[in-house]
């Protein structure tokens, strides 16, 4: 009899990995807004009799439209004044007085993911942003427990001995739509950790802080030399990330990706960014990488890891292909610390894609992306990028009890990319296990 924690796993494996993500994450995941909550109208009118309030709940649709664009008028107006949020300066590492928004999960760089933002205090953040001239429009992505409720608890204050995390993820907007009601409903990318290291405010309406983007370990160690200094390698490294991000972000927009005409309703998008094709960047310089670096070895044991489990599954399901999101695939290294194995589905996988110029993704459609074909891109953002997005794949698998789990807030917080991948291919071996133990009780 199969024990308690294997019937668990194979129910979750079925009803979650199965039915749901390999119907829909290789095309696209569809992501609905959070329930929404009324927040209080603006009302604007023009009257020469002051007694005569306008009929609102009578007015049709040109003159909704009209006191729609007016109020939207009168906000841009009211916050055109707000400071713009600039990337790191030359030579700086920093971020100053970025809006932080606090809230109970955590986000992680080559993420993307879409908001329904109801909560007052965040829709006004979210005004100033967005009316400010600030692009890309950047925000401090935070993880908070109990989001807003804990705001203004001291427990959670932004400082060294708090229950708070210091460790969060630079956002930017990509598009948006603002409702009726106040809600905005947006596309939110993720692009890197940033540690915060001075708070302005640690209260309501909502936090702001000065935060330092850090890169992993590796990536600055690439630029140490002889006479270099550590706080000089750092820097190259962050220039280096905010030099990379118009190729590893491919912007998408709210007109292609509404699943209906109503933005207040689902949006389909990929819980993915895609890499942009074809884009070439004269700031990025092509630089040599010994490919027996421990993080290529780290790296490549984690693809070998991942095409295990594709494997075991395609056993457990009895289908002959199973799919994996494209953003991943075009993450293999083409040219690998040793030759993949004869076996090695992924491969074949990646290359028909890249053959057939697929376009992927589901109402907006992007070329299949094989990122190491840009000799500039740094094959550390590569490993760096794969070491987060691989969770995707090993979250929709319920751990097993005993297995020490890892949370997002985890794995952002690690310091390390060869860090991340080894505690990634740790949990692949739990699940390659566990799946192996299905298929032994079922022959059995």
């Amino acid at each position: 009899m199969f024990s308690f924690q294997v019937t668990i796993l194979l129910a979750f494996v079925f009803t979650h990995y199965v039915s749901a993500f390999f119907t829909y994450a290789f095309y696209g995941t569809l992501v609905r807004g959070y329930e929404s909550k009324k927040v209080s109208k603006i009302t604007v009118y023009i009257s020469e009799d002051d007694s005569q309030e306008p009929d609102i709940e009578n007015e049709s649709a040109e003159e909704r439209a009209a006191r729609m664009d007016l109020v939207r008028q009168l906000q841009k107006s009211f916050y055109q004044d707000e400071a713009v949020i600039e990337k790191p300066k030359s030579g700086s590492t920093v971020i100053r007085d970025l809006p932080l928004w606090r809230v109970q999960w955590t986000e992680l760089p080559g993420f993307q993911n879409v908001l329904n933002v109801h909560v007052p205090h965040y829709t006004n953040m979210l005004q100033k942003i967005i009316y400010s001239d600030s692009n890309p429009k950047y925000f401090g992505h935070i993880y908070l427990p109990g989001g807003s409720d804990n705001l203004d608890n001291p427990e959670y204050r932004m400082e060294t001995g708090s229950k708070s995390t210091m460790i969060g993820t630079l956002m930017q907007i990509s598009d948006y739509h603002q409702m009726d009601d106040g809600r905005f409903v947006m596309i939110v990318q993720g692009l890197e950790r940033f540690r915060i290291v001075d708070v302005e405010r640690h209260h309501s309406p909502y936090a702001i802080a000065t935060v330092e983007i850090i890169p992993d370990d590796e990536l600055i160690d690439a630029f140490l030399d002889v006479d270099g200094t550590e706080e000089e390698a750092l820097v190259k490294a962050v220039k280096e990330a905010f030099d990379s991000h118009e190729y590893e972000i491919t912007p998408i927009t709210m007109d292609t990706n509404l699943n209906s005409n109503d933005p207040s309703q689902s949006i389909l998008v990929s819980p993915l960014s895609n890499y942009r094709s074809n884009y070439k960047n004269s700031a990025l310089i092509a630089r040599e990488f010994d490919n027996d670096d421990p993080i290529f070895e780290a790296e490549q044991a984690v693809w070998l890891k991942l095409n295990k489990m594709i494997t075991l599954l395609q056993q457990l399901v009895k289908e002959t292909s199973i799919p994996i999101p494209s953003q991943i695939l075009g993450l293999l290294p083409l040219n690998p610390p040793t030759p993949w194995p004869s076996d090695f589905l992924l491969e074949e996988y990646a290359t028909k894609l890249e053959i057939e110029k697929v376009l992927v993704g589901t109402h907006s459609k992007t070329p299949f992306v094989r990122v190491d074909n840009s000799e500039e891109y740094s094959p550390l953002r590569r490993a760096q990028r794969f070491s987060f997005v691989v969770w995707m794949l090993t979250d929709t698998v319920i751990a097993l009890a005993n297995d020490e789990e890892l949370t997002r807030q985890h794995v952002l917080e690690m310091e390390s990319t060869i860090e991340r991948l080894e505690a990634a291919e740790s949990k692949l071996d739990v699940i390659c296990a566990v799946i192996s133990q299905i298929l032994d009780s079922k022959d059995g």
